[in-house]
């Protein structure tokens, strides 16, 4: 039965869930840039560029917490 999945959730390995991260961020660019952006044509180098940001600025931010975390343990 379709509600079984509530009480018995899927699991998802540690390493996949970083993944999850790229169609996040890809969503939100595309509904804030379709938005924003005034020339439809320009959409898709906005989204990417958008994207490229998102993710460089997770990667970056993960990166200086895991220094800051391991500098003070």
């Amino acid at each position: 039965m379709a509600w079984t999945m509530f009480f018995h959730p899927m699991t998802i390995p540690t390493w996949a869930v970083l993944w999850l991260i790229l169609p996040l961020c890809l969503a939100v660019a595309v509904v804030y840039k379709t938005i924003r952006v005034g020339d439809l044509s320009k959409l898709p180098r906005s989204v990417a560029v958008l994207v490229a940001y998102m993710v460089g600025g997770l990667t970056l931010l993960s990166v200086a917490l895991w220094l800051i975390q391991c500098c003070l343990v």
